[in-house]
């Protein structure tokens, strides 16, 4: 659910030179920029994953959320802040996500576990594309509240499904 939330960074970029607020040439460097905190954030929330559980994973709506109110802004600093929060959630997605279907599907149906993950990730995130694309087309106002509504439903199905202890740990 976080995923079909989550615009992509085509629609972010797409922003930052349709308003003007980057050249072309300069998106990679914010791109590299996202990229970086990605790492930072998936090896921050991984270390914080294996002493807590997956229960860190509340950090994702809410960074999920935030990335839309700030990167869509006409401003280039809370533009490029929200790029930078784009980076992070997706640092959490690409890690701490995958441990958890790890520590929920038992060694011998793991290889199918992930076939699905990915799949149901591949699906989510072309929903969650098409659905920015759309809406920023229509109202960034919308596009933001819509957002925010999609997180605010997966953090509670996090608070309601995430298991009240660790699972898989010894």
């Amino acid at each position: 659910m976080t995923t079909a939330g989550f615009a992509t960074f085509g629609v972010l970029s797409f922003h930052l030179v349709e308003r003007d607020l980057l050249s072309p040439a300069a998106v990679p460097v914010v791109y590299a920029a996202a990229m970086g905190v990605d790492a930072l954030a998936a090896l921050a929330v991984g270390w914080a994953y294996d002493r807590l559980g997956p229960r860190v994973l509340v950090v994702l709506p809410l960074l999920s959320a935030a990335v839309p109110a700030l990167a869509f802004s006409d401003a280039l600093v809370p533009a490029v802040l929200g790029s930078l929060a784009w980076g992070a959630a997706t640092g959490v997605q690409e890690s701490t996500l995958r441990a958890t279907v790890a520590d929920l599907v038992p060694s011998g149906r793991r290889a199918t576990a992930y076939g699905l993950f990915a799949a149901v990730m591949g699906a989510a995130a072309a929903v969650g594309g098409t659905l920015a694309g759309v809406l920023y087309e229509r109202s960034v106002p919308a596009l933001v509240t819509v957002t925010a509504s999609v997180q605010t439903a997966a953090l509670l199905l996090l608070a309601v499904l995430l298991p009240r202890r660790r699972t898989g740990r010894r």
